[in-house]
């Protein structure tokens, strides 16, 4: 299943996403990196062997959350 992680470059969502991956999804992340950065995201690339699709989106920028969905669909 893909399933979409908002802020999952934090610390609650980067756990999030291990664990999301490591039980066989594929994850998108939208994070607009305020309070955190992709080193996150490399690193959990490292426990679980995989790579999340990542977007720098604000949530609040309705036209770039579309353009994920688009993307990601």
């Amino acid at each position: 299943m893909k399933i979409l992680v908002t802020g999952g470059t934090g610390y609650i969502g980067s756990h999030t996403v291990l664990s999301l991956q490591e039980a066989g999804h594929d994850v998108v992340v939208i994070d607009n990196l305020v309070n955190s950065s992709e080193e996150s995201l490399r690193r959990v690339a490292e426990l679980s062997g995989k790579t999340a699709k990542f977007h720098n989106v604000d949530l609040v920028d309705e036209a770039a959350v579309e353009r994920v969905f688009a993307d990601s669909a």
